[in-house]
């Protein structure tokens, strides 16, 4: 008998004990309505795909180097206990071993143009990376390939001893027959110390009288053209025929370069070209040193330049030099660079040793004070060029430093510059994997 029977004014007859489970059944029709929907979805939906899991591809795959850090130090915390009343239940899961296909960008010659190798990596439970030997060889055929590009567009333009391609030997044992360009260029004077000449001899020529001490100083072992060539960056057969290891660039106003300048200039660097500017307008903030700091981030926008220190093997690479020597006006700033790949692309200097190497110097290290008659503009042509300081006459106050001591010191460093520049890649080319190049 249930409770309510005990109460004295409960109506136990079997009409009303009806009525009241009647009213039981529609008090509790909203547990119905929502046990009739839930079976009602249960049966539309019980055969369809809500959501998909997706395993993530490429996990480990990279385009530098991975690098995987430790275990950590401290073990981890345990699981919180499961609440009362509930089984905990012990769960193991096994990690697979997992495979990664890392590509390697290595820091000297990813830059030249080239694509990178993909080099398989095996990752164990350890997350330990193994890197097998056949994956090591590719690596170093690849490597060795991107420089064997580099070396042969490096060397096209250049003789060594015997006849060999490329300058050999280093220091002052260098051996080299090259010709050095002077780079034309739009909106400028890029012929600012190109002189005038006679047919036989250039007089006042910046590129014409370096390379005639260069030739010497070394008695003949690196070798120059002496008949300087201008070479028009805007026309690009020179990059596919030509390839000069380096081009030198100079100047003392303000220029833009043009588009086609632009992309030519960027393609020869990029092959592993160098280019060497000096401001013949020295110091800096000058009207060309701004127009080159602009106009080369047009060119390599993602580079900067960046001063070397007096340890760099441009000081040593012929004479021994402590910092670079003063130039025109007594101006000492540092030699600046632009790398591409961690090797020297463009090197800067800014003290205006072109000025000075307008001045010729004879076979015994002295300016050389001889001039020369020129029957056809009967005219006398002074081999000491415009700016030489000599004694009862001066050029005022516009070329103060223009004297025997710093015309023969431009020229020592302008040797070394020639130098490394003819050599700046034989270190890695010696490094190379035999069959290289």
């Amino acid at each position: 008998m249930a409770d309510n029977d005990f109460d004295p004014i409960y109506d136990a007859s079997p009409k009303a004990r009806m009525i009241r489970f009647a009213r039981r059944v529609i008090n509790t029709r909203y547990l119905f309505i929502a046990l009739l929907i839930h079976v009602i979805g249960l049966a539309i939906l019980g055969g369809k795909v809500i959501f998909e899991a997706v395993a993530a591809k490429g996990l480990f795959e990279s385009e530098g180097d991975i690098y995987v850090a430790g275990p950590p130090s401290g073990a981890p915390p345990p699981p919180p206990p499961p609440p009362s009343g509930e089984q905990a239940v012990d769960i193991k899961v096994q990690r697979p071993t997992q495979i990664a296909t890392v590509i390697s960008t290595p820091k000297v010659s990813a830059e030249f143009n080239l694509p990178p190798p993909q080099v398989p990596m095996i990752m164990n439970q350890a997350l330990e990376i193994k890197v097998d030997e056949g994956a090591r060889e590719r690596l170093g055929k690849a490597e060795a390939a991107r420089w064997g590009q580099v070396r042969a567009f490096h060397e096209a333009g250049v003789e060594g001893a015997g006849g060999k391609r490329g300058a050999t030997g280093s220091k002052r044992s260098t051996v080299a027959k090259f010709t050095c360009y002077v780079v034309e260029y739009a909106g400028g004077d890029w012929d600012s110390n190109f002189g005038v000449t006679d047919g036989a001899r250039w007089y006042g020529n910046c590129i014409y009288n370096l390379m005639l001490q260069i030739g010497r100083w070394t008695s003949g072992r690196v070798k120059a053209n002496l008949l300087p060539h201008s070479l028009k960056l805007s026309d690009s057969e020179w990059l596919e025929k030509i390839k000069p290891p380096f081009v030198f660039m100079t100047g003392h106003k303000d220029f833009r370069l043009t588009d086609k300048e632009v992309e030519n200039l960027r393609e020869y660097l990029m092959l592993g070209g160098a280019l060497w500017v000096d401001n013949s307008l020295p110091g800096r903030r000058s009207r060309f040193d701004i127009a080159l700091r602009r106009e080369m981030k047009k060119v390599l926008p993602e580079r900067d330049f960046e001063p070397i220190a007096p340890s760099h093997p441009l000081f040593s690479s012929y004479f021994n030099f402590p910092a670079p020597p003063p130039g025109m006006n007594f101006y000492d700033e540092p030699v600046e660079v632009v790398k591409i790949g961690g090797e020297v692309a463009v090197i800067y200097t800014l003290n205006a040793y072109s000025d000075l190497w307008e001045t010729g110097l004879d076979e015994k290290n002295e300016v050389d004070t001889q001039r020369d008659w020129n029957k056809k503009n009967q005219n006398w042509y002074y081999r000491w060029g415009p700016h030489y300081q000599r004694s009862g006459y001066q050029q005022g106050i516009f070329f103060r430093n223009n004297t025997r001591d710093s015309v023969v010191k431009a020229y020592e460093f302008g040797i070394n510059i020639t130098i490394y520049l003819l050599t700046r890649f034989q270190e890695k080319f010696m490094t190379l994997p035999r069959g290289a190049g």
